[in-house]
């Protein structure tokens, strides 16, 4: 790493350097400290005492206490969890298919010399064309073919007896679902979960909340306005969005040329699914991330990140179901001045149901005991 340059290009000499320190990281450990700390944050005082990474930062303010340098109670720890848990996962799905990314298609294009870390590093810019070029490999003949060796270290899959050839296989289809959830995520445009994402890490324009609940409900209010709280939920009515929400404000992927108007969105955030699905990404991430490192290892006595212990579920579909994603609701028409293109609606995992607000006839009421 301290060769001088050689002209634009790496060259294998610096290449195999670059891999060789890249290779020796710990994602993993990475990811599941993360995920350590966010599971257990809620579990400490709310205003810390002095021991610790918390003596550090005292010292470096030049401070004896953090009382009086930070304002929070429970209600924005819990907030803070749930958005952070939001990120952590959309993090863990753009570093598996970012991998994956760049041990197939980046370092095909790069020639004589490929370097995986600078495939990663210089992968495509625009996370659309990232997942279009990772899924049209995924999904190709050869992409298919060699997926499992991949995932598997080839001696351990030789030395697998028979009668565990079944678990291989689902534990593979497993990490496939998942490394597919993760691009779904990334892309997904019916609701735009990247942008969320982007709100989140640039600027933290958004607002996590805990005060807000949406149902939607058969039930007629009466002509008082008021709604019987026994109704809520009932056979007649049906909780959308519940516990923490995130709000953000972008617009949206155009629809063919047409520039689209401004959404704000709502996430429905479930701090203990967003970590499991975290989870269930960066073991496909840890067994990939293995498998290559071995390989450029392969025949030197160097220690990595250890093969992670399969999974045999859930998949998304286990793990999900149908639950609800979010809300989006246009705020402008598009900039041509002409009709929507997007309704308001609601996002499932794997479908979005349009809905015709009737705004004329909106009101508000009340929600009474009965």
């Amino acid at each position: 790493m301290f060769t001088p340059p050689n002209g634009p290009a790496l060259t294998a000499s610096s290449a195999r350097e670059l891999d060789d320190s890249y290779f020796q990281s710990r994602p993993f450990g990475y990811f599941s400290s993360r995920i350590d700390s966010l599971v257990n944050a809620t579990q400490s005082t709310v205003k810390g005492g002095n021991r610790g990474l918390g003596a550090d930062v005292l010292a470096a303010l030049g401070q004896t206490s953090l009382a009086g340098l930070l304002d929070f109670d429970q209600s924005d720890r819990m907030l803070q969890v749930a958005t952070d848990a939001f990120a952590l996962r959309h993090h863990a799905a753009e570093s598996v298919v970012r991998l994956y990314h760049g041990l197939t298609v980046g370092t095909a294009t790069q020639g004589s010399v490929p370097c995986v870390w600078a495939a990663i590093a210089e992968g495509p810019t625009r996370t659309v064309d990232l997942v279009s070029a990772a899924r049209e490999h995924l999904l190709s003949p050869q992409g298919h073919e060699s997926f499992w060796k991949m995932v598997f270290p080839e001696a351990l899959v030789a030395e697998l007896p028979a009668e565990e050839q079944g678990l291989a296989d689902q534990a593979l289809n497993v990490v496939g679902d998942w490394l597919v959830h993760a691009m779904n995520l990334l892309v997904r445009s019916d609701i735009n979960v990247n942008a969320a994402n982007n709100n989140v890490k640039h600027g933290l324009a958004v607002r996590a909340r805990g005060d807000l609940r949406l149902t939607f409900s058969t039930q007629a209010p009466d002509l008082d306005g008021n709604v019987a709280l026994s109704g809520l939920p009932g056979e007649k009515a049906t909780d959308i969005l519940d516990g923490v929400t995130l709000d953000y404000l972008a617009r949206p992927p155009k629809v063919g040329d047409r520039k689209q108007g401004l959404e704000v969105s709502s996430l429905r955030l479930d701090p203990a699914t967003l970590l499991a699905e975290t989870w269930l990404m960066i073991i496909a991430h840890s067994a990939i991330f293995h498998v290559a490192a071995s390989k450029h290892f392969a025949g030197r006595e160097v220690s990595v990140q250890a093969f992670p212990r399969l999974p045999l579920g859930p998949t998304p579909a286990n793990l999900l179901g149908e639950a609800v994603v979010g809300m989006r609701f246009p705020v402008t028409t598009p900039p041509d001045g002409g009709p929507l293109d997007r309704k308001t609606g609601v996002a499932f995992r794997s479908s979005f149901v349009p809905l015709d607000v009737n705004f004329a006839r909106k009101f508000s009421g009340k929600v009474v005991d009965g």
